[in-house]
């Protein structure tokens, strides 16, 4: 066997390897992390990934033709799911100025944002004008720190762990309100302390909602999205998801 028919044949099985290698990668699932308790959006029930934003992105991958691992995590992990390598996406995540420094969003997957929930039979405060002075919690992890901070610095705001935190110092009157995400922060009321919460009718901040990867990656797990997006938005299954779980 000469040196030039040996090279080719090293070379055609470098090439085959390669393209075994890259069908092997695209077979992967994508991993979207989510935060395990965050209704309706997102949680898990009997083991299994449920919710409204779940169900938009099951139904949107399934349009794009990509493969989707759903990554269960606790409130306070989900952004780290990217840096430790646990996932390529998160979701369902709002789009804030702060955050477009270093992430890239798909198109909006909802539409959301922050609401006053203070403590039944209180009225819902119009603005944070009337709070002013007064202790307001809100969770850390959430989008409504800085805006609270850029918008409202009159207000003794006090960071918490989580959406149940908040929501328990209001009922228990250590703070005089909470600022919330408007669909999460009312089903969790209703879940944890029916009937002691004073549900909203408004928000004081429309964001949406989005699938979120690292910035400068998975450019092309993004265009795909948007397309399943577009797609399941334009035959009406958007619309019949939406209506399941929010009656609307």
């Amino acid at each position: 066997m000469t040196a030039r028919v040996a090279g080719r044949i090293v070379a055609s099985l470098i090439a085959g390897m390669s393209f075994w290698a890259i069908l092997a990668q695209a077979a992967e699932p994508v991993r979207m992390a989510f935060q395990e308790h965050f209704p309706p959006f997102v949680e898990v029930k009997d083991g299994k990934p449920t919710g409204l934003a779940v169900d938009i992105v099951r139904a949107a991958a399934t349009k794009a033709g990509i493969d989707v691992d759903f990554v269960p995590v606790p409130f306070d992990q989900v952004h780290g799911t990217l840096k430790d390598g646990r996932a390529d996406a998160i979701f369902p995540i709002a789009i804030t100025p702060e955050r477009e420094a270093v992430y890239d969003f798909s198109a909006p997957l909802l539409m959301t944002g922050g609401a006053i929930f203070v403590r039944a039979p209180n009225p819902t405060p119009a603005n944070f004008t009337a709070l002013a002075g007064k202790t307001v919690v809100t969770p850390g992890t959430g989008p409504l720190v800085p805006y609270i901070q850029k918008n409202a610095p009159s207000l003794k705001l006090v960071i918490t762990k989580n959406y149940e935190e908040s929501l328990d110092r209001i009922v228990s009157g250590e703070a005089a309100a909470a600022a919330l995400n408007f669909q999460v922060g009312a089903a969790m009321a209703n879940q944890l302390y029916p009937g002691k919460v004073t549900m909203p009718a408004t928000m004081f901040a429309e964001l949406p909602d989005t699938v979120a990867v690292t910035k400068g990656q998975h450019a092309d797990l993004l265009k795909r999205l948007n397309d399943g997006l577009a797609a399941i938005r334009a035959d009406g299954t958007w619309d019949k998801i939406n209506k399941r779980w929010t009656g609307q």
